[in-house]
């Protein structure tokens, strides 16, 4: 059974000289915090998958609109890159604008009305791990540990099961750091936000 887990963490679009967006840079999944799903990505989780399957510098994964994989439409284009940093599964890709979807995708990313990333994925190999009573008397909840995954796509998408870290096309475009707040554009109330 193929898997998808989706997070928000900071995707930045990619432009021409036009300033047209035309693909995108960031992560497909983060390390090291648990998701809304109880899981726990580990560094080293991927590195198999990209030197089995993605040898060439992780060039070559399908890059899709929300995992539709039935719709040959919703294929955006394949990723350039892609390596495991202290971060995460870090990836850049190239959005293919010829068609409709792709341009409309590249318009959300660079207006900052896209702000998640996700990717589908099987489990080679996982543990639970047991949640503990700390010493001040918290308790720290147990999670699935997820220790080597089999990637098969990433995909942009609208909502997040890992809330982590933000997506922002828009920062990029303004040449903000993701953790930078624009400051000369007001936020408007026909585009939603997603809590930090």
């Amino acid at each position: 059974m193929m898997l998808t887990k989706t997070i928000r963490t900071p995707v930045k679009a990619l432009t021409n000289e036009e300033g047209e967006p035309t693909g995108f840079t960031g992560y497909a999944a983060v390390f090291d915090n648990i998701d809304l799903g109880g899981d726990k990505i580990i560094k080293g989780a991927f590195s198999q998958t990209l030197a089995s399957r993605y040898p060439e510098s992780g060039a070559g994964i399908p890059v899709y609109w929300n995992h539709d994989t039935d719709d040959p439409f919703k294929n955006l284009g394949l990723t350039t890159n892609a390596i495991e940093d202290e971060h995460g599964l870090k990836v850049e890709g190239d959005i293919d604008v010829s068609t409709d979807i792709g341009k409309q995708v590249a318009k959300l990313l660079k207006e900052n009305r896209v702000s998640q990333m996700s990717f589908a994925y099987n489990v080679e190999a996982g543990a639970w791990v047991d949640g503990q009573k700390n010493d001040d008397g918290t308790f720290t909840p147990g999670y699935y540990e997820l220790r080597q995954l089999d990637l098969f796509e990433v995909s942009i998408c609208p909502i997040g099961m890992n809330q982590a870290t933000e997506v922002s096309a828009k920062k990029a475009l303004l040449g903000l750091d993701p953790d930078q707040q624009p400051h000369d554009e007001p936020s408007t109330p026909s585009t939603p936000r997603l809590a930090d």
